[in-house]
């Protein structure tokens, strides 16, 4: 019990930060260290699984996963999403400063705890790089406009889970490209709500379908090419640090579905102040969260 209320807590954790645009799920996984084990879970969830759960063989199906450690986690996933949606978007609207303060300093000091200490190779330097770029030039996109069709709701979904699973590219971020974030934080506001049962749950069924095709893919690089993907992963984190630097200008804002959503800003340096003293006193304390969560023994990520 006490191994998978641990392991529910770290569903808490990754739940959190994936509300926040430009803050991944994936990246909180990597953090905890139990990155790899989650997409070697998920990749375990095949054909083979289903056609077991059809013909009513569960023994079978649940024997081929560690499904106590899948439930633990998502069960602590969704409990956030949904008890924390409130909390999350009140803090970024009144205090985004010290939220993202916080994060920055965590997630720049796990990323740098991650990169391999020795034997590393000319390609994975160059993947990290190229992962910084990704991420980087993904922070600069403009939200748009999208429908509000069931289909656009399941391919949301689908896109917003497998930006989840990747550190350092934020799920609620492409929600927020591709117009969707305010209306999925809405419908998470009011679950019960009979017009928002339909919505999350045509959207879970995205994300369900999205996890399952994509972590297949994530597990074959993690094992086949397992510190050139680790490397790709780190890049992500660091190339996001752009998107969630505390401190910008908001340039350009635009209505969409009755929101202000920002269309344009732009980092700035801080103002000497009370709130910039405060800021570094969070980001110092991400700093030392991810140094003690460093310490937390695992074999891999």
């Amino acid at each position: 019990m006490k191994k998978y209320f641990s392991t529910f807590l770290k569903g808490v954790a990754m739940g959190s930060v994936d509300i926040v645009p430009g803050i991944s799920g994936g990246t909180m996984a990597l953090i905890l260290k139990i990155y790899q084990k989650i997409i070697d879970e998920l990749r375990s969830i095949n054909f083979e699984f289903f056609k077991n759960i059809l013909s009513l063989r569960f023994k079978k199906a649940f024997n081929s996963i560690d499904w106590k450690f899948l439930l633990s986690l998502f069960l602590g996933i969704i409990i956030a999403i949904i008890s924390l949606a409130r909390i999350i978007s009140w803090t970024l609207e009144n205090y985004p400063i010290y939220l993202f303060s916080l994060f920055f300093g965590l997630i720049i000091i796990s990323a740098l705890l991650l990169i391999p200490k020795k034997n590393i190779k000319p390609l994975s330097i160059i993947f990290l790089i190229l992962g910084f770029i990704i991420a980087w030039l993904i922070s600069f996109l403009a939200p748009a406009q999208s429908p509000e069709t069931y289909g656009f709701i399941f391919l949301s979904g689908a896109l917003a889970i497998c930006a989840m699973i990747l550190p350092g590219i934020s799920g609620a971020f492409i929600l927020l490209l591709i117009g969707k974030y305010e209306f999925m934080i809405s419908a998470l506001k009011n679950p019960l709500a009979p017009e928002n049962i339909s919505i999350i749950i045509i959207f879970a069924l995205g994300c369900l379908i999205g996890l399952l095709a994509f972590s297949k893919f994530l597990s074959f690089l993690l094992k086949r090419y397992y510190q050139t993907t680790l490397m790709l992963l780190i890049g992500f984190m660091l190339g996001a640090l752009n998107k969630i630097w505390p401190f910008k200008e908001i340039l350009e804002t635009k209505i969409i579905n009755n929101h202000e959503i920002i269309i344009r800003q732009k980092n700035i340096w801080p103002v000497i102040n009370q709130e910039l003293f405060i800021a570094i006193v969070l980001a110092i304390t991400g700093i030392f969260i991810g140094i003690l969560l460093n310490r937390i023994k695992r074999e891999r990520i």
